[in-house]
Order: structure tokens, then C-alpha cells, then sequence
């Protein structure tokens, strides 16, 4: 464990192009504490003014979405010159870890429940496109990096979009040159991989891209090479999900394949449209997909994990009784002195003296989690 600033850095949960990542816990007085992620810029970077700009960015474009379908950001700051984010601690897993595991062990995860997880980080996406500054002024957010290890799922079922490392904003300090790219290559809109102005549509499509592997548990433009993977992105055909997987209901394609659509006039016109189509879709095929229905698959889903490991970084439970505490600051408090039979203490012991029962002990285990998207995955 390390000590930074008001922190406790627990353990280290990845390291990205800009920053660390740890899992921290902040505490107070009287027993608070409370688990978060600590976000700081890599050492080497202190110095580098557009690294550091970008990082301050990431916290003032987060800083200003609250949602609960996007990461809190809490604080920006700095220890001793160097920067930080605390965030929101998300405890769970990228959308396509989950995917993976539900294959694995329970025949893959329910259609309905695909179909949750997207609308809600499509709610996630229109809330953060829409978003004004305090004074009213609209913040014209752009995420630009929308992949599954960017879309988690927490085992309490919440759905959290977070990242917003690359996002694009105007009142930036910084700002990228025209024909940039940014984002991993296989989640990128055609006018993204064409270096073009982007705008909300671009993070549709994205969102699209996820949503179709998420369905078939196949890459859609992912190739051998980054320059392949573009060349995919702009012209590859894209097979119908009901081709791809053979059952499931040929109404989504249309769902699927607008969000796809390589003409940005032609896709939703927001991330609000695309929600609403999926809203739509399992409405009208009677399917379960409520959030209820997401928590509790992820609660028996990760079973073993909410039963072994949900304490591994949980700060030790204080029992905390104000009244207990005033006597024992107390000059007149009454003394409890050594344990005696219970026939012997009963008539005389003071009422207010007896002590509250121990909570009994857990047994620390290893917590899974993410609270950021800067673990490193193939483009």
C-alpha cells in the first residue's frame, strides 16, 4: 500500500498511454472510508505540456457529465507536482469479459440482456453529447474512443461508460490536428479512419460496432494489421447478425445495421434514437431485459466472486456507536474491569457499560474490477 496525498493507493489495476491506475481508498473521521480509483500521470510525463493538458482535459470533460450510466469523476489534483483524477469505482468487468464468461458458463448471455447493456451506454453516450457547461453553454462532447473495454458492466448490474482520455470537446487546451486519428482503429466510424470532422454520429457507430460483436461474439473489422483494419472499417461488407448467428430475430437487424450505416445521414441521429430503437426492439419481442433482470443475472453470473472476493479491498468494518463513544470520552464513564462469570456481573454491571458484540471476522480474498478503460487491448 502507498500513501498519496489523502489517498491509499491498494493496488495497481493498469497502466495506460498517460496514467496509472490504482485502486485507493479515501478515509475520515469516525471510520469513513470509501474505495475509488486514483488516476495519475506517469512520471515521465510531468514535464510533457500536451500529455498534461490532455489529462486535464480528461477530468474537465468528465468532470462536467452526471449520469448513472457514465463514471463519476470526483477530484482533480496534484501530490507533490505530480497530477491525478479520483474517480468512481466501478466493481466489474468490460462488456466483452462478461460476454466471454456467460458463453463459457451459462450458454451465453441472454438476448434481452445484450440489448440492456447497449441502450444504457447509449444513454450514457446522449447525455454526455448534450451536455452544457454550468453557465449553459454547450460542451459539444464527443467520446471517439466507444469500444467494449470502455462500456463496463458492474456486478450490480449498473452499466458505466467510461474514458474520455481522447474525447473531443470545444474549450479543449488541447486540440487535434485535422486528419488525427484517435481511438482504436477497429471501433472507429468510416469518417473517423478518413481523419474527417467527427460529430455525435461517430460515437453511434462506434457504440454499433460493439453492439454487433456483443451479438455474435465475432469481430467485425478487425484484421491482421492497423491499415488493414481501417481499409475494413470504411469498406468491408457487414454480414447481418441473423446471418452471422443463425436464431436470433431478423426485426434487430435493421437496429443493428442503422447504427452501422457508413453514411452518417443515414445512421441514428443520435445515441437518444439508438436507445430508444432498442427500447423499442424488446418491447415488442416481450423479451427480459430490465436492469432488474441484468442485476440479478450478474449477481449469480459472478456468484462466486460477490461471495469470496467483495471484501478483498473493502476497508475493514468498524462498528461505530456514538453513544458508546460519548461514555467512553467521558470523565464519569463507568469502567468495565475484568471478565467475570455471568452470575457474578449480572446484578451489578451498569447498563450502560455492556459492549457491543465483535463483527465476525472475514476471510480477505482478491476483488475484480475496473474503474478506467486504460488497461491496453489490441487495436
Amino acid at each position: 500500500m502507498e500513501i498519496f496525498g489523502r489517498y491509499e493507493l491498494l493496488r495497481k489495476l493498469a497502466t495506460g498511454g498517460m496514467g496509472q491506475v490504482f485502486l485507493a481508498r479515501q478515509k475520515g473521521p469516525v471510520g469513513f472510508q470509501k474505495l475509488l480509483v486514483v488516476k495519475r500521470l506517469l512520471p515521465h510525463l510531468s514535464e510533457d505540456q500536451e500529455f498534461i493538458q490532455m489529462f486535464l482535459d480528461e477530468a474537465r470533460i468528465a468532470g462536467n457529465l452526471n449520469h448513472p450510466n457514465i463514471a463519476q469523476i470526483y477530484e482533480l489534483g496534484d501530490v507533490d507536482g505530480v497530477l491525478f483524477i479520483a474517480m468512481e469505482y466501478v466493481q466489474g468487468e468490460a462488456v466483452s469479459q462478461v460476454n466471454a464468461r456467460a458463453n463459457h458458463r451459462k450458454g451465453g448471455l441472454p438476448l434481452g440482456l445484450k440489448c440492456r447493456i447497449i441502450a444504457d451506454a447509449a444513454a450514457g453516450l446522449d447525455h454526455a453529447h448534450q451536455a452544457r457547461s454550468p453557465s449553459g453553454r454547450r460542451l459539444g462532447i464527443i467520446h471517439r474512443d466507444v469500444s467494449p473495454q470502455n462500456v463496463l458492466v458492474g456486478f450490480n448490474g449498473n452499466v458505466k461508460l467510461i474514458d474520455f482520455g481522447v474525447a473531443k470537446a470545444s474549450g479543449k487546451l488541447s486540440q487535434t490536428i485535422v486528419g488525427t486519428i484517435k481511438g482504436k482503429h477497429a471501433y472507429m466510424s468510416p469518417e473517423q479512419a478518413r481523419g474527417e470532422e467527427l460529430d455525435a454520429r461517430s460515437d453511434v457507430y462506434g457504440l454499433g460496432t460493439v453492439f454487433y460483436e456483443l451479438l455474435t461474439s465475432q469481430r467485425l473489422f478487425k484484421r491482421e494489421s492497423d491499415l488493414a483494419t481501417l481499409k475494413a472499417v470504411v469498406g468491408a461488407r457487414v454480414v447481418l447478425p441473423s446471418e452471422a448467428v443463425p436464431g436470433l430475430p431478423k426485426s434487430l437487424d435493421a437496429v443493428v445495421m442503422k447504427a452501422l450505416a457508413r453514411k452518417r445521414e443515414e445512421r441514428f441521429q443520435s445515441a437518444g434514437e439508438f436507445q430508444l430503437a432498442l427500447e423499442d426492439f424488446l418491447l415488442a419481442a416481450r423479451l427480459p431485459g430490465t436492469p432488474a433482470h441484468l442485476t440479478a443475472f450478474m449477481k449469480d453470473l459472478y456468484a462466486s466472486e460477490l461471495e469470496e472476493e467483495r471484501f478483498a479491498s473493502e476497508p475493514t468494518v468498524i462498528q461505530y456507536d456514538p453513544r458508546l463513544a460519548r461514555e467512553a470520552s467521558s470523565p464519569s464513564s463507568t469502567k468495565v474491569g475484568p471478565v467475570q462469570s455471568r452470575q457474578a456481573q449480572a446484578p451489578a454491571r451498569p447498563k450502560s457499560a455492556q459492549a457491543a458484540p465483535a463483527s465476525p471476522a472475514r476471510r480477505p480474498a482478491n476483488t475484480r474490477g475496473a474503474g478506467s478503460g486504460e488497461e491496453t487491448e489490441e487495436q
